[in-house]
């Protein structure tokens, strides 16, 4: 996707899961089994809760599988949360929170009360 401030998003994305799948070789395969998990236990239309979640890696997995999902991404990287914002401009099934996990406070930001699945990628 690219946006009228000429930005390419995907070519961002691109290049962020093959830098972290240098770090991380197994890493679709732990995305696989955890959208797996999601779909086992509560079914192909999750409402997800997207930890540290960068570029929207992980939310970008889930909707092509389940595009009934909705997500929220939280992440405290404005460069990381801007390539996510850029890549679901415009998708309603996605909401982005800039929040540092280590404040107690965090869970007040989010759109939701409750979520069916929280996934992280890398959350320390």
């Amino acid at each position: 996707m690219t946006t009228s401030t000429g930005t390419d998003w995907a070519a961002w994305q691109e290049s962020w899961d093959r830098q972290q799948e240098w770090y991380m070789p197994d890493r679709e395969e732990r995305f696989r089994i955890m959208l797996d998990m999601v779909e086992a236990l509560v079914g192909p239309a999750p409402r997800v809760l997207d930890l540290a979640c960068g570029t929207g890696t992980i939310t970008a997995r889930l909707l092509a599988r389940f595009p009934g999902a909705t997500s929220t991404g939280v992440d405290l990287d404005p460069a990381l949360l801007a390539i996510a914002r850029g890549t679901f401009e415009g998708d309603d099934r996605v909401s982005f929170v800039t929040a540092d996990l280590k404040d107690p406070e965090w869970p007040a930001k989010l759109p939701y009360a409750s979520y069916d699945a929280v996934l992280t990628g890398s959350a320390c």
